[in-house]
């Protein structure tokens, strides 16, 4: 481990840090709600400074996005966009659920019926935006042949659940539009996280079938209705979007246009922003943290991403279905030396799934709950005699250098090969094992991920305002990406997910959690961070990791 670390600090001095599908980052794969940026719709220029005339500007992208259609996407290089071309019904500003596309909305006294009515707003091309673009939106998501990698979101929707799985047709969804301003959801339960946990977009059902599987992977097959529209789409360089003038906000949209850079190599993003090339970049390399902090042209912001980065194990592999063997590699990662070197002291060690800017109603979650990886930690001191034990149980005796097994990485430069193998390095010197890496780009390595095809992945899960959104991710039959299927498990988070007492919900929120990471689905390995770094002439930039606001609020003054 000494070796391993030592490596680490040498190398560190040339790369920069490695996010999951992180803003400003290289990808490890996994989906995240963590947005490449965020502003305010409602924030108004300092009158103090006019704003500048030419609003523009230039800014990383984390990775190429794999198909922009809503009941197709897979992470955050998707979702991203979705906030500046698309309307969701309602978004995140501030922390708390927001009108958009949807002016209002209401519940039944029963909680089992929602209704929006909608705003006045238009697609690019001049075709009001319906209720039935969002009802569109819904059905495509619950069509099992998209495969939606998101269906348990909507699962609170009377027949989403048997419509994705292909027990239902989709006539039988509990959606109706009774006129064009109209959406009503009909749901199974009352489900007091369902705006703060579930993104609801529009779709063009025309496009969409003209298009057929051709649809959102080019700009022109890309229909936009939010604040910016998709103009140019280079694959794999760089994104164009400009301000969407038939939008319903437009005047208060200051932001005329922005470039949205695809740069993998870290050094060229430093060097980018550096020269001016960037208006904002999240940094980790000391070195450069420590130039830009003597800058006078820059400002810095820190901020927690309420994201887990985290080593899933496929629970039908040969090996990962024995419970001991996933608990001794999640127990063989020494967590705060991640924490520390791969973020460079940003980063919280994770001994637990959910983040600590997670609430439940006024309740703050970690405030009321263990983190349940620590009795696991006092329980079993030894991870290696613990992999011993299950690979007794498995009939593969109890030699630990006999045993092979690969973990896969979604990126393929230097620094991702760097970060990879240190985990490799660690699990070898804890448990005496042979790991062997695999590296493939975020797209293939998120499919590979979704289908199954590994043994121990990489990834990360962003959270939402409450812990519904990441427990629900293994809450599904498939049993989410590890595969680890407990009907007790589904039991408690269904119940907290239809439970309006905040202090019940919570906990059965954290008997839910206790149960997955102590059975180790997957391996928690730390709370990630942010710092920004941003040029002083910048406005509207927030730190608050819930907002999906998108472009939409930031603007530029003084910019020379």
């Amino acid at each position: 481990m000494k070796r391993a670390f030592a490596l680490l600090l040498s190398l560190l001095m040339l790369c920069s840090l490695l996010t999951a599908c992180g803003g400003g980052n290289e990808t490890a794969g996994g989906d995240e709600k963590e947005q490449e940026t965020q502003g305010s719709q409602t924030d108004t220029p300092d009158n103090t400074n006019a704003p500048d005339e030419v609003q523009t500007l230039s800014i990383l992208y984390s990775a190429e996005p794999s198909v922009l259609d809503v009941a197709r996407f897979l992470g955050i290089a998707d979702r991203s966009l979705f906030y500046n071309v698309l309307e969701p019904l309602v978004r995140i500003e501030n922390g708390v659920p927001a009108a958009a596309g949807a002016e209002s909305w209401s519940f039944s006294d029963d909680d089992l019926t929602l209704t929006f009515t909608l705003r006045d707003n238009c697609w690019s091309d001049g075709q009001p935006v319906t209720s039935e673009d969002y009802a569109t939106a819904l059905r495509r998501q619950a069509d099992p042949k998209n495969a939606f990698a998101f269906a348990s979101d909507y699962y609170a929707i009377v027949n989403f659940e048997a419509v994705s799985t292909g027990e239902m047709d989709a006539d039988a969804l509990g959606i109706e539009t009774p006129d064009d301003k109209t959406l009503v959801l009909h749901l199974t339960a009352p489900t007091p996280a369902l705006l703060s946990s579930s993104e609801f977009f529009p779709c063009r059902a025309d496009v969409a079938e003209a298009c057929g599987d051709t649809f959102g992977t080019e700009a022109d097959k890309t229909p936009c209705c939010g604040p910016f529209v998709l103009t140019e789409w280079t694959h794999n360089s760089a994104l164009k979007l400009e301000k969407n003038e038939k939008y319903w906000n437009a005047d208060n949209i200051l932001l005329q246009s922005a470039t949205l850079n695809i740069i993998p190599d870290s050094n060229a993003q430093l060097a980018s922003f550096e020269n001016g090339s960037l208006d904002y970049l999240t940094v980790s390399d000391a070195d450069y943290v420590k130039k830009f902090q003597g800058r006078d042209d820059m400002s810095e912001m820190l901020i927690p991403s309420a994201r887990t980065q985290m080593v899933v194990f496929n629970c039908k592999d040969d090996v990962f279905q024995n419970a001991k063997i996933r608990q001794a590699f999640s127990l063989a990662i020494d967590r705060e030396m991640l924490a520390e070197v791969i973020s460079n002291g940003t980063a919280t060690p994770a001994y637990s799934l959910i983040p600590a800017e997670c609430s439940v109603g006024s309740l703050n979650f970690r405030e009321n709950a263990d983190e349940p990886l620590l009795a696991l930690k006092a329980q079993h001191s030894d991870a290696k005699a613990l992999l011993q034990e299950g690979m007794k149980e498995l009939g593969l005796g109890e030699d630990t250098s006999k045993l092979t097994v690969s973990f896969a990485w979604g990126a393929t430069t230097a620094t991702a090969r760097t970060y990879a193998e240190l985990y490799q390095q660690m699990w070898q010197d804890a448990l005496g094992c042979v790991v062997e890496l695999e590296f493939n780009d975020s797209s293939t390595h998120m499919s590979n991920v979704n289908q199954g095809n590994y043994q121990m992945a990489i990834t990360s899960w962003g959270a939402n305002i409450e812990p519904q959104f990441q427990l629900s991710r293994w809450a599904n039959k498939k049993g989410g990406q590890s595969q680890w299927q407990n009907a007790d498990y589904n039991s408690l988070v269904s119940r907290a997910n239809q439970t309006v007492d905040e202090k019940e919900r919570l906990e059965l929120y954290a008997q839910a959690e206790e149960m997955i990471v102590t059975d180790a689905a997957f391996a928690p390995v730390y709370f990630a961070a942010q710092r920004r770094f941003y040029y002083n002439y910048l406005q509207g930039l927030t730190g608050n990791t819930f907002d999906t606001m998108g472009l939409s609020g930031l603007y530029t003054v003084g910019r020379e």
